[in-house]
C-alpha cells in the first residue's frame, strides 16, 4: 500500500454504520420513535387491499383485517428490534461497547409513544375537549383499521366503545413487547432455524 493510499484510508469517514466505534444509541431510539411511520406505510397497503372484505363479509371482514394488520406490524417491529439487537453484539464484541439487553425495552417503549399520542387525542375528543378525532385516529393507524371499526363502525365519536381504551394499549404494549424480544435474541446471536431443526430432530 502506498503512502498516498494510507493517506486517503485514514481521512476516510465511517461510510456507514457498521463501521461507527459505538452502538448508536440516540440514532437507534430515533429509528424507533419513527417506526410506526414505516408500519402505517404498509397499513395503507392493507388498507386499500382489504377494504372491500368489509363491505361484503362486515364483523369478520373487519376482524381479519385487523388481525393481518396486526401481524404486518409485528413483523416489522420484530424485524427492527432483531436488527438492532445483532448491531448492538457486534459493537460490544468487536468495539468493546457496553450495550445492556435491557436496551431492547427502551426501543420498544419508545416506538409505541406515537400511536399511544393518537389514542390520547383520542380520548379528548371522547371527553369533548375537541372535535371528533375518529377518522385521523384511523388514518394514522390504517393496519389497525379493522380492529378499531369493531369499536366505532363510522366517524361519530358518539358512537365510539369506551372499551377501544383498553384494548388499544394493550395491543401497543404487545409491538413493544415483541420489538425487546427481537432485540434479546439478535442480541444473544440465538440462531432460530437451528434450534427449531435440532427440536424437530430430537
Amino acid at each position: 500500500m502506498s503512502v498516498n493510499d494510507s493517506k486517503e484510508t485514514a481521512a476516510k469517514k465511517p461510510s456507514d454504520y457498521s463501521d461507527e466505534e459505538r452502538y448508536g444509541r440516540t440514532r437507534a431510539l430515533l429509528f424507533a420513535l419513527l417506526k410506526w411511520l414505516e408500519c402505517e406505510f404498509f397499513g395503507v397497503f392493507i388498507f386499500l387491499s382489504l377494504l372491500a372484505l368489509r363491505v361484503v363479509m362486515g364483523r369478520a371482514g373487519d376482524i381479519i383485517f385487523g388481525v393481518l394488520g396486526f401481524i404486518t406490524y409485528i413483523m416489522v417491529m420484530a424485524d427492527f428490534g432483531f436488527k438492532e439487537g445483532c448491531k448492538a453484539r457486534i459493537k460490544n464484541d468487536v468495539r468493546g461497547d457496553n450495550v445492556k439487553r435491557g436496551f431492547g425495552v427502551l426501543l420498544g417503549a419508545v416506538s409505541i409513544v406515537p400511536p399511544l399520542l393518537t389514542l390520547g387525542v383520542l380520548g379528548l375528543s371522547y371527553a369533548g375537549a375537541v372535535p371528533s378525532a375518529v377518522l385521523p385516529f384511523k388514518a394514522l393507524n390504517s393496519g389497525l383499521w379493522g380492529i378499531i371499526n369493531l369499536f366505532v363502525g363510522d366517524m361519530e365519536i358518539a358512537h365510539l366503545h369506551p372499551a377501544v381504551f383498553a384494548v388499544y394499549p394493550v395491543l401497543q404494549l404487545i409491538l413493544a413487547a415483541v420489538t425487546a424480544g427481537a432485540f434479546s435474541v439478535g442480541f444473544n446471536n440465538e440462531d432460530l432455524e437451528t434450534r427449531l431443526m435440532y427440536r424437530k430432530s430430537k
